[in-house]
């Protein structure tokens, strides 16, 4: 199966917008909805500042997205990365892109996202004047999935660095560190209590079809920029496809099928829980799949969840292929040309039951995400149809064949 990268576009393919959001040289917030380039910005400003400064970093959400922009980066390191040396790249694609988490713990210590301003403060300042920093602060930071950090960290961003860029979707606000709606301008006020900083919202949508698109604002149907969103331009391409009735064995033999007759696309597999991944990931298993490094290019996969095996984790650093498997909280910042969400009858209890951080196990949000990683086909697989799919009418597609026939 073929492998997966991050795609960045060419520079000069840039949108207008996302022109106007890469160009400014000082601290900048990059708005706007899946799709719409907040990653691709941030990017390429992070590259810019590459070439020019080797003290910054560039932090986002997950490891599957880093993992994915590590390969992207090494496969394309003589265009992006213009005249560095293989050292520098190494060291540039290894140790200056992670997450905020993972740094924090490796610089300063376990990173509370219920801590005060005041706390975060005292360790900011202690990173900086210690042997480490010797009072210099970086000179650029890089946040993508912005939204996903709590408010504390941007009011203190300026204790840390010169300059910084943040993207950020109140849309994709998972972790519900923000009131709705306020994400973006609640960052913004934090990062402009030290550091004076600029905003671009951007408004396309440059990866989904108009048919997908619509099925995800069903999702947030509350949200009213999602909901305004033009969407004239999209180009047009294939229904959704929704599928009742199906039991557990059923939709692991249709995503199998899915698989087979797509053996040149990029798929994504996107479950509620870590046991949904392991149950597909032991499927494909027991049907000569394998995401070993050595496995058959014809028969390999890619799986990532919180707990993986660190010896997957491994492989998955060296060859991230697909079909890759991971879970709705994981998935954000990645595309595939088909997502499958099967098991969709978990939905109701996913919605209703709360996880170790006090949140639900899933949101609308979570769903109109996922929906809009599609760039061509959509499958949700289901038993019994969960309240999260009220807006779906079974009946009409049977309907239509009914007509037909």
């Amino acid at each position: 199966m073929p492998e997966f990268r991050f795609t960045l576009p060419a520079i000069n393919a840039l949108y207008a917008d996302q022109q106007l959001a890469f160009h400014p040289r000082g601290a900048m917030l990059v708005t706007g909805g899946p799709g719409s380039g907040k990653t691709v910005v941030t990017i390429f400003r992070f590259l810019r500042s590459v070439r020019e400064e080797s003290d910054l970093m560039l932090f986002t959400y997950h490891k599957s997205l880093i993992f994915t922009i590590r390969g992207m980066l090494r496969a394309r390191a003589e265009e992006l990365f213009g005249d560095l040396d293989e050292r520098r790249i190494n060291d540039i694609v290894e140790n200056k892109i992670t997450t905020f988490y993972q740094w924090h713990w490796e610089n300063i210590g376990l990173f509370t996202p219920s801590a005060t301003d005041e706390m975060v403060a005292r360790d900011f300042e202690r990173y900086i004047s210690g042997v480490r920093r010797n009072n210099v602060k970086v000179a650029e930071l890089f946040f993508d999935e912005g939204q996903d950090l709590p408010r504390v960290v941007y009011n203190n961003v300026g204790i840390l660095t010169y300059n910084v860029s943040v993207g950020a979707d109140r849309a994709q606000n998972y972790k519900q560190y923000y009131p709705e709606d306020e994400a973006e301008d609640i960052i913004l006020q934090g990062i402009r209590q030290n550091i004076a900083a600029e905003t671009q919202y951007l408004g396309g949508n440059h990866r989904n079809t108009r048919q997908i698109f619509e099925l995800a604002k069903k999702f947030v149907p509350d949200d009213l920029r999602v909901q305004e969103m033009d969407i004239d331009d999209l180009r047009s391409g294939n229904d959704p496809e929704i599928v009742p009735g199906l039991g557990d064995d059923a939709q692991l033999d249709y995503i199998r099928q899915i698989i087979e007759n797509n053996v040149n696309s990029n798929i994504g597999i996107l479950c509620h829980f870590s046991k949904e991944v392991r149950k597909v990931k032991q499927y494909l298993e027991n049907n000569g799949y394998s995401c070993a490094l050595n496995a058959p290019e014809e028969k390999a996969f890619s799986y990532y969840w919180y707990g993986i095996n660190p010896a997957d984790e491994a492989v998955l650093r060296q060859r991230f292929r697909t079909p890759f498997i991971t879970t709705f909280e994981s998935c954000k910042g990645l595309e595939f040309d088909i997502v499958i969400m099967p098991f969709f009858e978990r939905s109701n209890w996913a919605m209703e039951n709360l996880n170790n951080d006090g949140r639900p196990y899933a949101t609308s949000s979570h769903y109109y995400v996922a929906v809009t990683r599609a760039k061509s086909d959509i499958y949700i697989l289901y038993s019994s149809k969960p309240r999260s799919m009220d807006f779906h009418d079974e009946s009409e597609k049977q309907n239509i064949l009914n007509e037909l026939l």
